[in-house]
C-alpha cells in the first residue's frame, strides 16, 4: 500500500457556534469521546463536508482544533508517489483556518540524518504519525529521530529537543502528551525510553528507561487520593509512572496473550484498587487509551 496526498476534509459541524477544542490525540484525557450535540453521523465526498483541502503531502496524524486553528502533521521529498531520497524527507505542520480551510502557515523541518527506508509496514502510515498537542498557546510535535518541536500559534519554533536517533522498520508513530509543564514523549524507537521535557524551554527533566518495542501514546489515569498515574503499555505488561518524578508505582499489570488481543479490539482502561494491588481490567469509557503489544495484535 502506498500512501499519496492528502486531504484534511471537515465535516458539517456547527460552524456558527464556537466548538469545543481538541487539543491532542483523542481529544480530551485522551478518551476519544467529545461532547459535542448534533454532529453529523454521515458523510460523503460532497454530503455534510464543510471544505476540503490539500495538504502539501501525506500523513498519518489525527488534527488537533485550537480555536479557530487546525493543526497537523504531513510529510514530503520522500516516500511519496514519487519516493525520492531519504536525505530528501521533510516533514511539516500545517496550520488552517477552521472555517474555510485555508492554509494560514507550514513548517518545514528537515530530515535530521538516515531515515526508515520507505517499503513494508512505514508504507502503509509514513513519517509524520504523531498528533500534534497544544497548551492553548504552544502546538508540541514529535518527528521521531527528527526530535520534539515546540512552536507559538503563529508558526515561531521556540525549541528543538532530540530524544534520541533510533529508527525501526515500523516507523515511529507516539503522540505526545501534557502534564503540567511537561511534555511527555514514549521514545521507545529512538531511545529506548520515556522522556518528559520542560514545555517551556524543551530541557529534559526525567528520562525512564528499559522502554522498548512499543509504539503506544501514554495515558494519564486518574487513581484514588486526587492522583494521576501516567500508564504506558510494552510488550506483555502495562507500566503505570508518577507523571512528575518517572518513578514506578507499582503497577506492572501482566497481559495474557488473550486479553491483549481482545484489548486490541476494544477500549481499556484501569479501575483504582486497593493500594499494593494492581488494578483489575475492565471494558468501557477509557480513563486512559493505549495500544497493545503490537505481536499480541499479530503486527
Amino acid at each position: 500500500m502506498k500512501l499519496f496526498w492528502s486531504f484534511l476534509i471537515l465535516a458539517a459541524l456547527t460552524l456558527n457556534a464556537p466548538a469545543g477544542d481538541w487539543l491532542s490525540f483523542r481529544g480530551p484525557g485522551g478518551s476519544g469521546v467529545s461532547e459535542e450535540n448534533n454532529l453529523p453521523a454521515t458523510w460523503d465526498g460532497k454530503k455534510n463536508i464543510v471544505w476540503k483541502t490539500r495538504l502539501p503531502g501525506p500523513g498519518g496524524s489525527s488534527p488537533i482544533i485550537l480555536g479557530d486553528q487546525v493543526f497537523v502533521t504531513c510529510y514530503t521529498g520522500y516516500g511519496t508517489e514519487k519516493v525520492g531520497k531519504p536525505e530528501d524527507l521533510q516533514r511539516q505542520l500545517v496550520c488552517l483556518n477552521r472555517r474555510d480551510g485555508s492554509v494560514k502557515w507550514a513548517k518545514v523541518i528537515p530530515s535530521k540524518g538516515s531515515e526508515t527506508r520507505y517499503g513494508g509496514f512505514i508504507a502503509q502510515h509514513g513519517y509524520a504519525s504523531s498528533t500534534p498537542a497544544s497548551d492553548g498557546q504552544r502546538i508540541y510535535v514529535f518527528f521521531g529521530k527528527g526530535g520534539v518541536y515546540a512552536f507559538d500559534r503563529d508558526g515561531t519554533q521556540l525549541w528543538q529537543t532530540s530524544v534520541g536517533t533510533g529508527i525501526d522498520g515500523w516507523g515511529s508513530g507516539s503522540s505526545p502528551i501534557l502534564y503540567g509543564n511537561l511534555v511527555i514523549v514514549n521514545a521507545g524507537v529512538e531511545s529506548g525510553a520515556l522522556v518528559a521535557l520542560d514545555k517551556t524551554t524543551g530541557t529534559e527533566v526525567w528520562k525512564s528507561k528499559g522502554i522498548r518495542r512499543t509504539w503506544s501514546t501514554p495515558a494519564l489515569v486518574d487513581v484514588k487520593d486526587g492522583k494521576r498515574e501516567l500508564v504506558l503499555s510494552v510488550p506483555g505488561k502495562v507500566l503505570g509512572l508518577d507523571p512528575e518524578t518517572a518513578k514506578n508505582s507499582g503497577i506492572a499489570r501482566a497481559l495474557t496473550i488473550t486479553s491483549a488481543r481482545a484489548w486490541c479490539a476494544r477500549t481499556a482502561s484501569f479501575t483504582p484498587s486497593a493500594a499494593g494491588k494492581p488494578p483489575p481490567w475492565r471494558s468501557g469509557p477509557a480513563a486512559g487509551v493505549m495500544s497493545p503489544p503490537p505481536t499480541a495484535c499479530g503486527r
